[in-house]
């Protein structure tokens, strides 16, 4: 389960096209991971990054939306990975309402976070 040279050059590129493209292909290396751990172990990862994602969220968010709520709720009662994925989902929208350097900066920030919490599961 260690860090392949693949997915390091991948995240790579992907981060120097855009901090955006960055985390996307890191929350696509963590699926990878996580596919292959115990489920208990995953759902654990799982839900450190939707915490994560929605902390985020609601720091460039004006206001929460009656939909993307109950959204979230349903997609965490199915699954934590399938909430975390709604969540990137929200942000998404949400950021491209915001200034494009705050916009970046949260990227790069999501970006950051998705990598410890890959390297910590990796192990």
């Amino acid at each position: 389960m260690g860090e392949s040279a693949y997915w390091t050059k991948e995240v790579r590129k992907a981060t120097s096209r855009s901090p955006k493209t960055g985390a996307t292909r890191r929350l696509d290396r963590l699926r990878g991971v996580l596919r292959n751990a115990d489920p208990m172990v995953a759902d654990r990862a799982w839900r450190e990054v939707g915490d994560t994602l929605q902390r985020i969220t609601d720091r460039h968010s004006v206001r929460g939306s009656a939909h993307w709520t109950n959204e979230i709720k349903q997609a965490d009662k199915r699954s934590r990975k399938e909430g975390a994925t709604k969540r990137m989902d929200r942000l998404r929208g949400v950021l491209q309402r915001v200034d494009p350097v705050v916009a970046n900066r949260a990227w790069r920030e999501v970006g950051d976070t998705l990598q410890k919490i890959t390297e910590r599961y990796t192990r």
